[in-house]
């Protein structure tokens, strides 16, 4: 979700603002009111529905008044609904994050998993359609990247943990550092963008066959949080609504008068836009239905420009639950953008040479991702 979900946001504010400029002037006296948006496709989207007061218990303050920015009188049961990716993107890995999921009920957890083939479904077919049917234009660009952090361990060839990581990490990111300069030579960056009704084969992952996704949900990851009972969706969806007010026959901001709050403004959504996240299962077999999985002497051939610090004896490699994510205008189905993260841990024989020679020959282990994004457009930018 990245920085190409932010480009789309951005995109979407752009649009408000103009919608909210645009709503106050009207020609003469006619008031030209925004009109509400709704989804073109009901994938029973899932909320949670909590209180002020009981989210006053476990948040501080300023991620409570992030939830509640649009209500003026905060009363402890004031109701506001947040889907799951609002969730975990705004308060994933943070300590209160057990707490909130501990307020939802039974009903709503047998809710959240009960769209699962529906919204896989919606997935499959959107991309299938992109790729079989070439209906939109695509721009795409790859990365890869080696996480240096804790995930790097150096073993001896028994297996064991050596002592002194620290100085075998620093050999090892500047042997990476030094392999992944070309990088860029073995990965798929588009010169410009492939347009409406180009054969898309050999671009939309898995390459070189017609179809996309192929998932289905035995090759979806699921992982229950033993603190509080949750399971963590292996497919979900979202819907991130943009609003603006409503606007009264003066062209002023619109209040409730009856089953609202007094001096509460009136807000309808004036954009619509829906996330996918999908976790697919470490396994080959499932990997390799949405994603291109690519030989051994590909991308880390690269590594061979390194051979003054050392050199790669063999290796393997092993996946990671792997993550997809896809956007969406919810309101006419458009696709806007895919990610394909491919997660795997690299573990190789090395044998450091030259002023490094004295680290002698190592296995190390390192985790890895190789991302592809492509970004939808849905009007030809040819002349």
């Amino acid at each position: 979700m990245k920085k190409n979900f932010m480009r789309a946001l951005s995109l979407v504010m752009v649009l408000v603002i103009m919608v909210a400029s645009f709503a106050g002037c009207g020609t003469g006296s006619e008031i030209k009111r925004p009109e509400a948006v709704s989804v073109k496709t009901d994938l029973k989207d899932v909320y949670f529905t909590f209180t002020y007061g009981e989210l006053k218990e476990v948040l501080p303050g300023d991620k409570l008044a992030i939830l509640f920015e649009n209500i003026n009188k905060k009363l402890d049961s004031r109701e506001v609904k947040i889907s799951y990716y609002e969730l975990v993107s705004k308060f994933g890995g943070q300590e209160y994050f057990p707490a909130i999921l501990n307020l939802i009920s039974d009903e709503e957890k047998a809710a959240f998993i009960g769209n699962q083939q529906l919204v896989l479904d919606y997935f499959n077919n959107m991309l299938n359609d992109i790729k079989q049917n070439k209906t939109a234009l695509v721009e795409y660009k790859e990365y890869f990247w080696i996480n240096h952090g804790d995930g790097v361990v150096f073993k001896d060839l028994e297996g064991n943990e050596l002592e002194g990581q620290d100085k075998f990490k620093a050999a090892f990111r500047l042997y990476a550092d030094t392999a992944l300069k070309n990088i860029g030579d073995y990965l798929m960056n588009s010169d410009g963008p492939v347009e409406k009704g180009e054969d898309l084969t050999n671009i939309i992952y898995p390459l070189g066959v017609n179809t996309a996704s192929t998932l289905t949900l035995d090759d979806l990851y699921t992982e229950t949080n033993k603190e509080t009972g949750v399971v963590t969706q292996p497919v979900y969806t979202s819907i991130v609504p943009t609003f603006v007010h409503d606007l009264d026959e003066k062209g002023n901001n619109a209040e409730y008068t009856e089953g609202g709050m007094e001096g509460e403004y009136i807000f309808v959504p004036s954009e619509l836009y829906r996330t996918i996240n999908i976790t697919v299962k470490p396994e080959l077999t499932s990997v390799e239905k949405a994603f291109t999985i690519r030989e051994k002497d590909g991308i880390l051939k690269e590594f061979e420009k390194a051979s003054n610090y050392l050199t790669l004896n063999s290796f393997d490699i092993a996946f990671t639950p792997c993550k997809i994510a896809a956007g969406f205008n919810a309101v006419n189905d458009q696709m806007i953008y895919a990610t394909f993260d491919k997660n795997m841990v690299i573990t190789a024989n090395v044998t450091f040479k030259g002023a490094l020679a004295e680290y002698g020959t190592v296995i190390v282990e390192f985790p890895c991702t190789s991302q592809i994004t492509y970004n939808f457009g849905w009007e030809s930018t040819a002349e």
